[in-house]
């Protein structure tokens, strides 16, 4: 508490000192006072973006806050110079330094965020529904590292806008805020705008250099009636991830781990103690190609008519291998000799006597995204404005995985110990030789095929009343409809070959299916006794149809899985009213809105939960369900100027979420012997009754200082638990006349009574009052912090569980040095441990605490051709996951530095 305490103080104390340098600032420039506030306007997708012209950080930081200062609701945005001057590989991590923001890196990239400690937040793309191929939220290989934010690059936009407090008028689907992600335009000021960049990338942890590339173009024509615009992003990234893990995290052992209560159960608190599945050492090496194209067209033939149509479409092209070496731990004691157990029930060290595994895995992932629309605006006379747009929206994904595993023929002593490191060490016999191939045999093969496939199509009609009153300024209404369309089609096959006899496969009779590997420094050698190299299996499909063929002609590679497919489609109905206002209160001018925003959603949910058994194995149980939900969504906003350079906020919102798709599949997968997960089509979505209010002073142009608080009703909410469940016709032990045996499904589920608080501090300011040449420093901080409960218990600790993916503390800071053709600039972020999700044994899965570090160097050569350098990662932090217990090590990875050399140019 009283660290926390004197951080506070601390934080306090830095808002009181940049207050005092945006007074000195204020004073510096009274002879030319900031500009009173405009009345709010809304952004919308035809325009916005369309006229920022940047000539760097400050004037970039200046548009934010004049787009935030002027906004009824609660925003805070990104400009484009802002985005190009930090080496961020996509928009997540451009968003990164948003407050109230915080991402999740998946490999080498941020590819998810939280907005106020929520994941369930809606994603645009110039106002309409950025989807992914997985539908809403993660899926895929690595829980959502190939997320649609990952396929966005920062190089393509013009701006982004972070709403977090909703109108009526705003679509539904977030609890955090919502991300619309705006791209340039034509506009009527420039006849025309050419500009690109060219960048060299070294990755440290790869060794080898990638590139980027992007273009774009802008032209006016007719008098600036007509507007055409192209850009073109092109990456080639070569990537390398080391990291320690494991399958299945920390696993409760059996009752049958031994006869004595007192060994499995040492404190007798009816839990045993938990093992780790197995310690993985491996090597990720990826190679992956981006594309990125944006076309704008826009036609103003007057100022009461325009119409405008837009296209995205992102490609990716991953083609990875992941090789490593795993030592499988075991669920029975008589496995352990000098078995060291602690305080918490984990097992920490011992030795325990196993076979050593060498592992390939091949994965190629094409993903595309497709998304374009077409609108336009009506002014009918002098007070009614129409607009109208329709959409279409599709994202897929191919997931091909192909993996095979040889295990030493024998079991050995190994050495293992967790204890005081973040990597676990392991210590192997000295004359085991890890390269020999008479040593192994191939044990397991997987050929595997995932198609994802979502799209939506949306047409909306909105009109805008100018009533023109000294209060009522004007009516807002309209009507949308989308349908989303989610599906995945699973094709598998996953083969156990014979331990020993005849039917055994030799490693040494396959001879392109293995290689030896050498991983100098993998993770500082992981300690212990590491062997330098190591056989690994290498699932080459050659002229085959699948990996499997190899051993078994007559397997069925991708062999389609009606229980872990799916398709859901959701017709979803909206109409809003909403009342903008505009007057005095209190003798002090007051903007603001009010509405209502009424919601039906259909579930229509078709897919397979299980088999009925190895006596009828062709035979399926469908899922076929079909729901109904209504939301009423009420708003309100109020902007109140306290002064020309102070403002109040206050505002209230009921909010609601639809669960991410995996969450609501009617899909079912076994994982482990006896165990699975599933997901659940008869979810609620979040519902959420939000309160914010916000103080605001801008005292200079550039100059921000804010306090925002917030409260979150959270009256329904998904998490997942694990259940004992009996499936239809599954039984969990086939071989057990016993139909009624259980499976521990791990499943989700609806929540009720969390709540979420917190608040958020920023500072923006530029120091133009220094004297020369301190006078081009500046900084943007941010901080927030953020308190929930879930009303769930960890099943270990006891502990009630915070709502997942929410941090308690994170902030950021941006300091800047800006004069003449020279610019600096670095980049501090970090954020507390979070809760990743609910594990197998109902214990909770964290992410310690993480910090990154970037800087980049700027020089305008011509002022129309400017060269950077720049590093992200500088400080290589690794990120960790553990069990419960911050000793429960669960993962470990580094992801290294990257080091980013590029030319900019515009004409």
């Amino acid at each position: 508490m009283m660290g926390f305490s004197c951080e506070i103080a601390r934080f306090a104390l830095g808002v009181a000192l940049a207050a005092s340098a945006g007074e000195c600032f204020a004073q510096a420039n009274a002879e030319s006072p900031p500009a009173r506030a405009q009345p709010p306007q809304p952004a919308q997708a035809t325009g916005a973006g369309a006229d920022i012209v940047v000539t760097g950080i400050r004037a970039t930081q200046a548009e934010e806050i004049d787009i935030k200062r002027r906004s009824d609701q609660i925003v805070d945005s990104i400009v484009a110079e802002d985005i190009g001057k930090l080496p961020d590989q996509n928009v997540a991590e451009s968003l990164e330094r948003v407050s109230g923001v915080q991402v999740r890196r998946g490999i080498d990239e941020a590819s998810d965020i939280s907005i106020r400690g929520l994941r369930q937040n809606r994603l645009e793309f110039n106002g309409r529904t950025l989807i992914s191929p997985y539908g809403r939220g993660p899926d895929g290989p690595d829980d959502g590292a190939y997320n649609v934010l990952t396929l966005i690059p920062s190089e393509l936009v013009a701006r982004m806008d972070v709403t977090k407090l909703p109108s009526a008028s705003a679509i539904e689907g977030s609890l955090g805020g919502t991300v619309n992600i705006l791209t340039r335009r034509a506009s009527a000021k420039d006849d025309l705008f050419v500009g690109g960049s060219l960048q060299l990338v070294y990755k440290d942890k790869a060794d080898d250099f990638s590139y980027r590339a992007t273009g774009l173009i802008t032209k006016s024509f007719m008098d600036g009636k007509l507007g055409l615009s192209l850009g073109v992003n092109y990456q080639k990234l070569n990537i390398v991830q080391d990291s320690t893990d494991s399958f299945n995290g920390w696993r409760e052992v059996p009752d049958t781990f031994s006869s004595n209560p007192a060994v499995r159960d040492p404190n007798g608190d009816g839990t045993n103690i938990f093992y780790f599945n197995d310690i993985r050492y491996q090597r990720l090496e990826e190679k992956r190609s981006k594309l990125g194209v944006t076309a704008g067209i826009t036609f103003t033939p007057g100022s009461d008519f325009d119409l405008y149509a837009d296209f995205l479409y992102a490609h990716a092209e991953t083609d990875r291998n992941r090789r490593w070496l795993s030592v499988p731990l075991s669920g029975s004691g008589s496995a352990y000799s000098n078995l060291v157990v602690s305080e918490n029930e984990n097992i920490v060290a011992g030795t325990v006597r196993a076979a050593v595994q060498g592992n390939g895995e091949r994965i190629s992932l094409p993903t595309d995204i497709y998304s374009g629309a077409f609108g336009g605006r009506w002014q009918a006379g002098d007070r009614i404005e129409l607009s109208a747009e329709v959409s279409y929206t599709k994202g897929t994904q191919d997931y091909q995985q192909s993996y095979l595993r040889a295990d030493t023929r024998s079991t050995y002593q190994i050495g293992f110990d967790f204890r005081d490191t973040d990597v676990p060490s392991i210590s192997l016999p000295s004359n085991l030789s890890l390269t020999d191939p008479a040593l192994y045999i191939y044990r397991t093969s997987f050929d595997n095929l995932f198609v994802y496939t979502s799209d939506e199509i949306t047409g909306r009609v909105d009109l805008d009343f100018d009533v023109g009153g000294p209060f009522l300024r004007s009516i807002e209404a309209g009507v949308r409809y989308s349908k989303i369309s989610t599906g995945r089609a699973t094709y598998r096959d996953q083969s156990t070959f014979p331990a020993s006899g005849a039917g055994a496969f030799a490693v040494g009779g396959f001879p392109d299916n293995y290689e030896t590997v050498a991983f100098d420094g993998l993770l500082g050698s992981a300690s212990g006794s590491f062997p330098d190299s190591f056989l690994v299996a290498t699932p080459e499909f050659g002229d085959l149809a699948g990996v499997c063929r190899v051993f078994r002609p007559d397997c069925t590679p991708e062999a389609y899985d009606p229980t872990s497919s799916y398709t859901l489609d959701e017709p979803i109905y909206a109409a809003y009213a909403q009342a903008n206002v505009e007057s005095t209160l209190f003798g002090l001018p007051m903007s603001g809105n009010a509405g209502l925003r009424y919601v039906r959603t259909e579930v229509h949910a078709a897919g397979a939960f299980g088999i009925r058994g190895a006596a009828d194995p062709g035979s399926f149980d469908p899922v076929d369900i079909k729901l109904r939900y209504d939301d009423w969504l009420p708003s309100a906003a109020l902007r109140l100027e306290v002064t020309p350079d102070l403002l109040f906020r206050l505002g209230a919102a009921r909010v609601m979420a639809r669960p991410n798709t995996r969450d609501l599949s009617p899909s079912f997968s076994i994982t482990t012997s006896g165990g699975g997960s599933g997901g659940n089509p008869a979810l609620e979505p979040f519902r959420v009754n939000q309160f914010d209010a916000a103080l605001e002073w801008y005292p200079g142009r550039g100059s921000l200082v804010s306090v925002a608080l917030f409260y979150k009703d959270v009256e329904s909410f998904i998490y997942t638990r694990l259940v004992e469940e009996v499936l239809p016709g599954l039984d969990a032990d086939v071989t057990d006349d016993d139909p009624e045996t259980p499976y521990r499904i791990n499943r989700t589920f609806n929540g009720d009574g969390a709540t979420i608080k917190g608040f958020e501090a920023q500072v923006k300011q530029p120091f133009r009052f220094l004297p020369r040449p301190f006078d081009g420093l500046g900084i943007s901080a941010t901080y927030t912090y953020i308190s929930s409960r879930s009303g769930i218990a960890d099943l270990r600790t006891g502990a009630d569980l915070p709502i997942e993916g929410l941090s308690k503390h994170s902030a950021n800071l941006v300091a800047y040095y800006e004069k003449g053709p020279l610019g600096l600039r670095i980049a501090y972020s970090w954020r507390d441990r979070f809760l990743d999700k609910i594990g197998v044994n109902g214990d909770g899965v964290y992410y310690k605490a993480f910090e990154t570090l970037s800087a980049s160097f700027n020089y305008d050569l011509t002022g129309q051709v400017k060269f950077s350098l720049s590093g992200s990662n500088l400080l290589n932090a690794p990120i960790r996951k553990y069990g419960s217990f911050e000793e429960a090590t669960n993962t470990y990875l580094e992801n290294g530095r990257t080091f980013t050399a590029a030319l900019r140019f515009s004409f």
